[in-house]
């Protein structure tokens, strides 16, 4: 029996700039794609567990996003993809860029960003294991975690202040729970190496203009998911 494989991310999972043919998750058989341009890491959460507390997929492939990003929910009961770049509505399009502007005016943290993506990571584990469902995860385009880049963002997170000693040593404690995260992150579920990212893998492959792999960079990602099936 084929299995039942489900994909989510961003627009390097959805592919709409690609024939439907032409799309990784096409070729691996995927039977649905939850995926949306622009989508955050907050809405690639939400969707998949809304998904998984009704349906129980064989497999299920994740691909993260940039922390930059996020999700509000709309007065009309539909949801806000908010980017640096574009900001809109999920059904209905248009511009919402004055509300973009509030959020990373008054909102945005990138240590929040990455606390949480790491957390959204370690639950979706869990849940999928509880259902015994095979997850593999990627990145699309990320930035590599390294410990001088987790010291950087560790200085923007919530802390006292108060003297030099005391924001040193909150400094530390939030580099701590960063590394504590990632060490419950189960590197098994990932494909080819934890972190490891499509754009990585497509690099030496034509690109669009926007940056995406084209068609002959998607089918050699989907040749490596197809081997970790």
């Amino acid at each position: 029996m084929p299995h039942q494989i489900v994909a989510n991310g961003c627009s390097f999972t959805q592919e709409l700039y690609l024939d439907k043919k032409d799309r990784w998750t096409t070729k691996i058989g995927a039977v649905e794609n939850l995926a949306i341009g622009g989508g955050s890491n907050e809405r690639i959460f939400y969707t998949t567990i809304e998904y998984l507390n009704q349906h129980n997929p064989d497999i299920i492939i994740i691909g993260w996003t940039s922390i930059e990003r996020f999700m509000l929910p709309a007065y009309n009961g539909s949801r806000i993809v908010i980017t640096p770049v574009h900001s809109f509505d999920e059904n209905l399009g248009g511009d919402e860029s004055d509300i973009a502007k509030f959020y990373y005016q008054h909102c945005h943290n990138e240590y929040s960003g990455l606390e949480r993506t790491l957390n959204y990571i370690i639950h979706l584990q869990k849940v999928c294991e509880l259902k015994k469902i095979k997850m593999l995860n990627f990145t699309s385009f990320l930035f590599p975690l390294t410990d001088e880049y987790l010291l950087e963002i560790s200085k923007k997170a919530f802390m006292s202040r108060a003297d030099n000693d005391t924001e040193r040593m909150g400094i530390q404690h939030n580099y701590n729970r960063l590394i504590g995260l990632i060490n419950c992150v189960n590197k098994d579920l990932w494909i080819k190496e934890f972190w490891y990212s499509m754009a990585e893998h497509c690099k030496d492959f034509p690109k669009l203009k926007d940056g995406h792999p084209d068609v002959e960079g998607s089918n050699h990602w989907a040749e490596l998911v197809g081997d970790y099936l």
